[in-house]
């Protein structure tokens, strides 16, 4: 058994949302609205006890990993026999917030359960859900598909660029290309900003081998990846960045 391995991912802005809805008896509800449950305040004790859930949603979960949170929001509607939950996590993390979320609507209806239990027996936990979820290279990466690309690499290391330019839907080419990407030294061109931040990341993985990093940028109308002659480094390169080449492309 083990968590997934997400230290060569980059961090970015994430999200998630979740639902859940508990049923009660009328009165059940009148009573929470006036105030008149033995226990308090049934409605703050939800709100609160669902945010501290997304604190500990790691401790409760073996494979979940303990991320930073920049936000958590818990919202209610209330309604002639129900209480919905609606949870908001949010961060900027390696991995995505969706169990965060999903455990703060369990918990959260769980302390309305624990809070009337006393007064009413028929209770019915109905639904819990992930309603969205953003962030990550399923939003923000773009396909190749249709994409001309060019590789220069010696065979060993070619074969690992054509599996993943093949996997983005890249079409792989000789001339007539719109994309080039070589292994080792380029002619020279201007790499953009963007190479700065690769190279930030590549360099934290693995700092004792990195020498000449990655250089992205346009030349003669043609975008040319410049990548280190490391598998290692090239694989995390398009892991971690290979499906923003489409954005490139296409900004």
């Amino acid at each position: 058994m083990r968590t997934v391995d997400v230290s060569n991912k980059p961090k970015t802005l994430r999200s998630a949302r979740a639902y859940g809805r508990i049923r009660l008896r009328q009165e059940t509800i009148r009573a929470i609205l006036e105030g008149r449950v033995p226990k308090g305040d049934v409605l703050s004790a939800c709100r609160l006890a669902g945010i501290m859930a997304t604190k500990k949603t790691s401790q409760l979960l073996p494979f979940c990993h303990p991320i930073s949170l920049e936000h958590a929001e818990i919202n209610l509607k209330v309604g002639e026999d129900t209480i919905e939950v609606f949870s908001l996590v949010k961060g900027i993390e390696r991995t995505g917030y969706e169990m965060e979320a999903l455990t703060a609507v369990c918990v959260a209806l769980l302390t309305i359960y624990d809070m009337c239990k006393g007064m009413d027996d028929s209770m019915l936990i109905e639904e819990v859900r992930l309603l969205e979820k953003e962030g990550g290279k399923s939003q923000w990466g773009h396909s190749l598909g249709g994409i001309k690309v060019k590789v220069e690499a010696g065979q060993e290391l070619r074969g690992v660029l054509e599996g993943y330019l093949k996997a983005f839907g890249a079409e792989l080419v000789e001339e007539d290309f719109s994309m080039f990407i070589k292994v080792g030294a380029c002619e020279p061109f201007e790499p953009w900003g963007i190479s700065h931040v690769i190279n930030q990341q590549l360099f934290s993985l693995f700092p004792s081998r990195f020498k000449e990093g990655v250089k992205v940028g346009m030349r003669g109308g043609v975008l040319c990846v410049c990548l280190q002659e490391d598998e290692d480094i090239i694989r995390a390169f398009f892991e971690n960045f290979g499906m923003l080449m489409g954005n490139w492309l296409h900004g």
